[in-house]
């Protein structure tokens, strides 16, 4: 059996989009798999009380410094989404849907999904723009249409979430291996001294 690790992200996240584009060669590196794991981080702010960006200084801090990350990182054309934040269900539901039809494909549409909101500017709150994600990677519109509304895949978000929650995680990106939670992109050379 073929070593993981869960990496929990919101599509609403700017520090997931960066860390998810890395998280593969992460994997590569300690010899392990991505369980690639979107949540609702609005649910755990809900269960826990508090916005994150509520300071407003924690808030101007934060967007100068994932844009100044995206350019260490050399991603071009990052932009603030006009209608940051917004709901991520449907390209988190769709995520289970790829993992659940083709898992090797998985990477590929959180990858698609991500750029569509943090670097075309496309809302991930409407369900078409998930599907073009879909369809870029191969995937029939109608199949993934009909994935997306399929209960076990809405239960499937909830229950990851629930899980996250259960498990500490509080933001995005978090990576759960061998009972360890890391927070953030930031704590990848730690996960590799660790595990590599």
């Amino acid at each position: 059996m073929t070593k993981s690790f869960d990496f929990y992200f919101d599509f609403a996240s700017p520090y997931g989009y960066l860390a998810s584009r890395k998280v593969g060669a992460l994997a590569a590196a300690i010899g392990r798999d991505v369980n690639w794991r979107p949540f609702l981080i609005g649910a755990v702010y809900k269960a826990h009380g508090g916005a994150p960006l509520a300071h407003p200084l924690k808030s101007d801090y934060v967007f100068k410094d994932v844009f100044r990350r995206a350019r260490i990182d050399g991603v071009e054309g990052m932009q603030m989404p006009a209608n940051f934040p917004t709901s991520s269900v449907p390209p988190s539901r769709l995520t289970y849907w790829v993992e659940r039809e083709a898992p090797e494909k998985t990477g590929a549409f959180v990858e698609a999904a991500y750029k569509a909101y943090w670097i075309e500017g496309r809302d991930t709150a409407d369900p078409n723009i998930a599907l073009d994600a879909a369809e870029s990677i191969g995937f029939d519109r109608d199949e993934a249409m009909a994935g997306a509304q399929d209960q076990a895949i809405k239960d499937r978000l909830r229950e990851v979430t629930e899980t996250a929650l259960e498990r500490g995680v509080f933001g995005s990106p978090f990576i759960l291996i061998d009972g360890e939670l890391f927070w953030g992109g930031d704590r990848f050379a730690d996960i590799e001294a660790l595990y590599g």
